[in-house]
């Protein structure tokens, strides 16, 4: 799997702290959009990839990989998308990130 890591952001007008999960995914591996987006989820949120809910409640799982891996171009260069209460961003570049905004 890709390298996964957290950063924290503060804005000290509001008190409000954006969490940020990131993930990569490799053209043509098992590690696809859709893995690293529930591998970035599940880092972000504590939980276990099995505990979330079903990532087609929020997009076209085959749909997602399709985009960015059917051809040796993506088809599009980002995505953005919420799922279990995360703002997603899958990018072309093999970027994934997965944002929160909490109360401090």
């Amino acid at each position: 799997m890709g390298k996964i890591g957290t950063q924290v952001n503060t804005d000290d007008s509001s008190a409000k702290l954006t969490l940020s999960t990131t993930a990569e995914w490799v053209q043509d591996t098992e590690n696809t959009p859709v893995y690293a987006v529930v591998s970035a989820v599940s880092e972000a949120s504590g939980l276990d990839m099995v505990e979330l809910p079903p990532l087609y409640n929020a997009i076209n799982p085959d749909a997602l990989n399709a985009l960015f891996t059917s051809r040796a171009e993506p088809a599009v260069n980002k995505i953005s998308f919420e799922y279990a209460g995360y703002d997603v961003v899958v990018r072309g570049t093999g970027a994934v990130e997965v944002r929160t905004t909490v109360n401090a």
